[in-house]
Formats: structure tokens, sequence, C-alpha cells
């Protein structure tokens, strides 16, 4: 026997309600006490009621306008590319409920630039943002505005400690550190030297990159492993130089983690070599590495579905009226040369 699909007054009967309050929950009008409203969906979810969204959509003169705002790609940290393709394909998909995105873009490490981008999405009436939290004082300030303004966020690719309660997407990134020591420690010898290479700028404020080699630290805490640790701010010929220089002068160096750019230390590294290198994103030049056998594993951060997955997640939370996850962390892909020919799209990484 066909069941009955759950109605409104199904919903206010499980819940102990009035059917006013339901169909205001339903259509996101306000008026109901967060105690009364917790019940209501409380209800729903426990009932299954799934509604004919594209109908009431159709109904409904309602648009979505949600505000993304990202690092713009360049031809130096081009990985920020393939979330654009992500918001496009999200957006090919929910434009029939009527949301639509306008993406805010800054230099990365342009803290007037990002402040710039907040300031514009302040201006107008977003129903939600959808953010990279790179500058952390400005993002606090940004994100209490918008809270008191009733517009909800997400972070995406980097998470933020100053703010640990805003829902985010992307990698684990203490995480993946750790994964990545991990897979050195089984690759070369027990006596070799580990080398961290950490490559920064000025305002660089990925604390992503941090968190990275702090798991990766965390890994040989209990492990007796030299580990060395090169940082620069330099341009990249500088940067090949005293690199060539420092692995001259440690021969005991076989495992090398990158943090961020490996793509910039690549070129002092020949094929066949016997150095085992690691690093982040699944970018074309990083791609022609791995092929040539240079670096021997990409971890990849999925660009573009931390972009489509993350524009699903306005869609749960505005249309369908879900509760979403605080923290929707991502696999962490290895990608190295035999496996890569799975992965269809250059920008898989970050």
């Amino acid at each position: 026997m066909k069941k009955n699909p759950v109605g409104i007054k199904d919903i206010a009967l499980h819940a102990g309600v009035s059917t006013g309050p339901v169909d205001k929950v339903l259509n996101n009008r306000g008026g109901v006490s967060k105690k009364t409203e917790e019940r209501i969906l409380k209800a729903i979810e426990e009932l299954g009621y799934t509604p004919n969204i594209l109908a009431s959509r159709l109904k409904s003169a309602k648009q979505y306008s949600i505000a993304a705002l990202l690092p713009e790609a360049t031809p130096d940290i081009p990985y920020w590319k393939e979330h654009e393709r992500g918001f496009a394909d999200a957006m090919n998909e929910l434009k029939p409920y009527g949301f639509q995105i306008e993406v805010h873009r800054f230099h990365q490490n342009d803290k007037q630039a990002f402040v710039k981008q907040t300031a514009s999405i302040l201006e107008n009436n977003y129903d939600g943002v959808f953010m990279v939290p790179i500058f952390a004082a400005e993002t606090v300030k940004f994100v209490q505005r918008l809270k008191r303004n009733g517009i909800p966020v997400i972070f995406f690719d980097t998470q933020l400690p100053e703010l640990p309660n805003i829902p985010f997407i992307g990698q684990h990134s203490f995480d993946s550190g750790f994964l990545a020591a991990e897979l050195l420690d089984k690759s070369v010898s027990g006596s070799s030297t580990i080398l961290i290479i950490s490559l920064t700028q000025e305002q660089d404020n990925h604390l992503h990159f941090t968190s990275r080699e702090n798991g990766f630290k965390e890994f040989f805490k209990s492990k007796q492993r030299s580990i060395i640790k090169y940082e620069s701010t330099l341009a990249n010929e500088h940067i090949e130089t005293e690199l060539s220089g420092l692995i001259k002068a440690s021969p005991l160096v076989e495992g090398i983690f990158v943090t961020n750019g490996i793509q910039r230390v690549a070129p002092v590294f020949s094929p066949k070599k016997n150095h085992i290198l690691i690093g982040y994103d699944l970018i074309e030049e990083n791609v022609k590495y791995l092929k040539n056998d240079v670096i021997d594993f990409l971890i990849s951060q999925q660009p573009y579905t931390q972009a489509y997955a993350g524009i699903q997640l306005f869609y749960d939370l505005l249309i369908l009226k879900k509760a979403i996850n605080k923290k929707s962390y991502l696999p962490i892909d290895i990608v190295i040369k035999s496996n890569l020919k799975y992965y269809n799209h250059i920008g898989h990484g970050g």
C-alpha cells in the first residue's frame, strides 16, 4: 500500500502545535519562538517530511543571493580557479530555486582588499556569506556584523580558531599534515633526516599552513627522527639557491614535506632523485612534476567540492530549513603518478 505523504497537519500534530507556526517555519517567515521552532524542525526530521521544493519556489518570488568571498586566482596562486568551476556547477543546479551567487575576490595577501570586499558585501542584502577567513581580526569583525543582521556564514578552505562555531567545509589541515608525516616515515630510512619547507609572504595569514606543520610534527613526537626546517619569504630564484645549498650540506635528508607552494621548490630536485617529496596542490604545474617523478605525493584539498558542496549547504539551510553540520571535513586524497588519471580535473588540490 502506498504511504500517504506527510503534510503540515501531520507535522503540527507530531510537534504538538497548531498549523500556523509550522507554515511559518516551512516558509521562513519568522514569528515563531526558538523552542517551538526546534520542536517543529524535530518533527519534520522524524516524520521524514520532504516538501515539493520546486513547486513552492514557482509559487514564490523569493530569491536567495549568496556572496562568495575568496582570493583571486593568479599565475602564482592558481589554486582558487577550481572553486569558480564548483560555484558555476552548483548555480546551474540551484538556479530553478531562485539561487544566485556573487563572487567577491581579493588578493590572497592584501588585507585592505579583503576589508574592502567585506564592506561591499555588508552594503548588500545577501541571504548568506560563503568565505575564506584569511585575515583573522578582520574576519571576526565582519562575522559579528553579519550575525547582527541575521545573515548565516559558512567558512571554506580555512578554519578560524577565534570562531570555532562557524560551519566549515574543507580539509582537516592538522590531520593532513599528520598523514604526510606517516607517509614519509614509511618511505624513507629510519636514520635519515626529514626537511620541512614553509614559504610565506609578509601578510600571509593562511593558518592552515601552520596547522599542517603542527600535524606533521605531532606524528614524530614519539619517534627518534631528525627534523630540520627551511622557511623563506624570498623570491623563487633565491629560494632555489638557498635550498640547493641546504640539500648539499645535508646529505642525510631523504624526506621533504612542503606545507605550501611545492611548485616553487620542485625545480631544485631532479627526477629519479634520492628524495621523497610531498606537498599540496593538484594544479597544472605540480601535475607536470608528478608525472616527471620530481614530486612523489600530492595531497588534495578538493577545491571544486569545497565550492560545490558548500553552496549546497546554503540550499539545505535556506530552502530545506535543515540544520547543517558545524564541520564538514572532506576526505584527504593522496595522489601519486599511478592514480593521477582518475582525477579528471586539474585543481583537485589546495
